[in-house]
């Protein structure tokens, strides 16, 4: 086994793993039920993702830097045009009201 991402929570680890596993690369993350242990503090550096067969280092290390590339893009927060509402992320649908919101054009 090859430890291939350090996760900053579970939903992090969780997501990148969900993608190595649609690309059938085997994979499974570890230190998950660690974090409920340590309270308030960060689950910095607990929670792994774990390659299966390390002949699948190069894809998964590719997986990685595209997984990475998207969650530093995210869509900037903006205002439910219903309501008011900061909306963060990359929601499509106001989670206060229930409003559609605009689309956002984002450059890369």
């Amino acid at each position: 086994m090859l430890k291939l991402y350090e996760a900053e929570n579970h939903l992090d680890a969780q997501l990148l793993l969900d993608e190595l596993l649609s690309a059938d690369i085997e994979a499974v993350m570890k230190g998950h039920f660690l974090s409920g242990a340590i309270g308030e503090l960060p689950a910095a550096g607990l929670i792994t993702v774990w390659l299966a067969d390390e002949a699948d280092e190069s894809k998964g290390r590719t997986i990685v830097q595209e997984y990475e590339s998207r969650k530093s893009h995210e869509s900037p927060p903006q205002q439910c045009p219903g309501c008011s509402e900061e909306i963060e992320g990359n929601y499509v649908v106001c989670w206060n009201c229930g409003k559609e919101l605009p689309e956002i054009s984002v450059t890369f």
